[in-house]
């Protein structure tokens, strides 16, 4: 069977923030390759699946993948090979009974989503086809609307404003072609207005490309957003999201959260949030939430009407997080990151549960992220609404907005994603 397995190889690479990552080589008996990496977080759940790494202090501060590499050669190898790349259930299925645990802890999150990426563009270029034609041959009549997160803060910046990215979404522009012009020209915009806003002092730019927070204060970097947006003459084709990860600043002793040098509870930061989303138009906010609190994420849900609440570290891509968030209304909306959950095959299938159940996708890069990103392939496929980025500028950002222009130009009978039924606003 040409399709079949030959051989499986891994090496240790680098991801963005010069961080080691595992990369999987798979050939076919025809000579076919397929090759992937899996990215990680800077701000991951507690409940993604397992990054498999070396803890050796003096390599790259513990993060080293030598096991994952070993793990892939001397494990995961002698499985699969033989294994038809053309059957991507098949090879999963595999990899999750080789692993045998909830989280992907004894093979790790990094070893499984990489080898099965691999596969499954193996398979691809056994078919010549693109990665979401592969994942869905029926038609395809939606393409997912890039963003740009614009400001950094929380994790990602410290000393800043609390809530880690605020971001542009061109939520009424009519093509891909036009999301992306709108995202380049706030872009290119904003330093002046930040600079106006800093009395003349330089615009830093932060960890993802996104400019630093230059206030404590996330209400100062909407407004600064929203009057870029003015200048650009877009404010009418713009809203926004905020990823809050907010479990980063809870703490579970008392309860409450440490917001700029001061513990509040929830319902002040649901106060807070709601005045947000009364002063400007609010698509989705992320992880507002403790990723433990189901009951104040529904509080949540309930309180601030005039947005949809989306889980990252409450839902990692996980199928029974998603079934939890839909019955207790948790949220209308989830973050997709193939790599929390650790194959292709469960990634898509809680993909496919939500977006089946009314919420919408957001497919997202990682911090720690690879040049060749295929989450924007896997929301095409899936009919997700947005993908979530750092600016048009650099690396995995540029890769996934070429690759949403690809796709709007190959699916002709395609349109960019219609919000219009959940906007609330």
């Amino acid at each position: 069977m040409k399709s079949a397995i030959k051989e499986l190889h891994a090496r240790a690479l680098i991801d963005c923030k010069g961080k080691p990552l595992l990369e999987v080589d798979v050939v076919t008996e025809e000579g076919i390759l397929g090759r992937a990496a899996s990215p990680s977080g800077i701000s991951a759940g507690e409940h993604e699946a397992f990054v498999l790494r070396d803890m050796d202090p003096g390599w790259y501060h513990g993060n080293g993948v030598f096991r994952a590499v070993e793990m892939v050669h001397s494990v995961v190898a002698p499985r699969l090979t033989g294994m038809d790349v053309l059957d991507q259930a098949a090879i999963d299925e595999a990899l999750i009974a080789l692993d045998g645990t909830k989280n992907k802890a004894r093979l790790g999150g990094n070893v499984t989503y990489s080898t099965s990426l691999a596969c499954m563009r193996a398979g691809c270029n056994t078919l010549h086809v693109p990665q979401y034609r592969y994942l869905n041959p029926g038609e395809i009549r939606t393409i997912p609307l890039p963003t740009s997160d614009m400001f950094a803060g929380g994790s990602y910046e410290e000393n800043t404003m609390p809530v880690q990215e605020t971001t542009i979404i061109p939520y009424k522009a009519a093509s891909i072609g036009e999301a992306v012009e709108l995202l380049c020209r706030v872009y290119q915009k904003l330093p002046e207005v930040i600079r106006e806003f800093q009395e003349g002092r330089r615009p830093e730019i932060g960890a993802m490309s996104e400019y630093m927070a230059p206030s404590t204060d996330f209400m100062d970097c909407l407004d600064i957003l929203y009057e870029t947006a003015v200048r650009c003459s877009c404010e009418d084709k713009i809203a926004f999201h905020m990823d809050c990860a907010f479990s980063e600043i809870y703490d579970p002793e008392s309860g409450t959260y440490r917001y700029c040098g001061r513990q509040v509870d929830l319902d002040e930061i649901i106060g807070i949030l709601k005045a947000a989303t009364k002063k400007y138009p609010f698509l989705y906010i992320e992880d507002p939430v403790d990723e433990n609190d189901w009951e104040g994420w529904a509080k949540a849900a309930r309180e601030l009407s005039r947005t949809t609440l989306c889980g990252d570290d409450l839902t990692v891509t996980n199928l029974a997080y998603l079934k939890k968030a839909l019955d207790m209304g948790a949220c209308g909306s989830f973050v997709f990151k193939p790599n929390q959950v650790g194959t292709v095959t469960e990634a898509m299938e809680a993909q496919k549960f939500a977006v089946s159940h009314g919420m919408f996708s957001i497919p997202s890069i990682r911090a720690g992220g690879v040049s060749d990103d295929p989450v924007a392939d896997l929301g095409i496929a899936g009919g997700a609404a947005a993908v979530k980025l750092g600016p048009p500028k650099f690396g995995h950002a540029i890769h996934i907005i070429n690759s949403l222009l690809r796709a709007e130009d190959e699916l002709k009978l395609a349109r960019p994603f219609d919000f219009t039924p959940y906007v609330k606003f």
